[in-house]
């Protein structure tokens, strides 16, 4: 058994992605926490008893991802967080409660990712090994401990110009931390039957130029004061 509990952040705008994803986590994973930050007016997004425990929490416009992330984050008080995107549907019985349990056990990982089959990360494609570390991982399903959490803080609202990089950048900050970035073959989500209300195709970023720029200022000016301090 897992001793913390646990809640997974959907954030998301249309019913055609939400309804879909979250019965993919009730049948799955039937007593996690829902959290649904709600991007849309759209009333069809309000919970249903079906999916209790289940909680919306208003979005903010215009759409940032990791702010919305962040407010289901602060709505989960001190729980284990799983970041799930709308389109994204998971298909391991209790994935997410065994990704959490490997989280436990190996204290030494800060963030993990579930495994898929549509991702611009090959490395989250299923290898079939169990937990394992990778440099990086996009955030299709993630875990993250309340523990990382505590010790690194929130996503970066700044990565808002154009496309990502806010997972690359936890990422980096998790390694710059002392812990492990690490993928878990034994929790699979299905990523190519919905389009993200969001990212659009998975097979087709948009480009991320302008948040990477950000992304190399960031970590060069966090160098250059490291070294100055040394």
């Amino acid at each position: 058994m897992v001793s913390g509990s646990l809640s997974v952040i959907i954030p998301s705008r249309t019913a055609a992605n939400l309804i879909p994803c979250v019965e993919a986590v009730r049948r799955h994973e039937p007593e996690a926490r829902i959290v649904i930050v709600d991007d849309s007016p759209d009333l069809s997004l309000a919970t249903r008893p079906d999916w209790m425990p289940a909680v919306t929490v208003a979005g903010v416009m215009p759409f940032i991802y990791a702010r919305n992330c962040n407010l289901g984050i602060r709505a989960t008080g001190s729980d284990d967080v799983i970041l799930l995107n709308d389109d994204a549907l998971l298909e391991s019985a209790g994935g997410f409660t065994a990704m959490q349990r490997a989280g436990e056990l190996h204290p030494e990982y800060g963030v993990i990712g579930a495994v898929t089959n549509v991702t611009g990360q090959p490395l989250q494609r299923p290898h079939g090994i169990g937990l394992r570390e990778v440099p990086h991982i996009a955030f299709v399903c993630v875990l993250i401990p309340r523990r990382t959490i505590d010790r690194i803080g929130l996503l970066d609202e700044r990565y808002c110009l154009d496309y990502g990089v806010e997972d690359l950048d936890y990422c980096e900050a998790t390694r710059r931390a002392g812990l492990k970035v690490g993928v878990f073959d034994n929790c699979y989500l299905d990523h190519g039957s919905l389009t993200s209300s969001f990212r659009g195709d998975p097979r087709a970023p948009r480009s991320f130029a302008r948040n990477k720029a950000l992304f190399d200022a960031k970590w060069e000016a966090a160098e250059c004061s490291h070294r100055s301090a040394e």
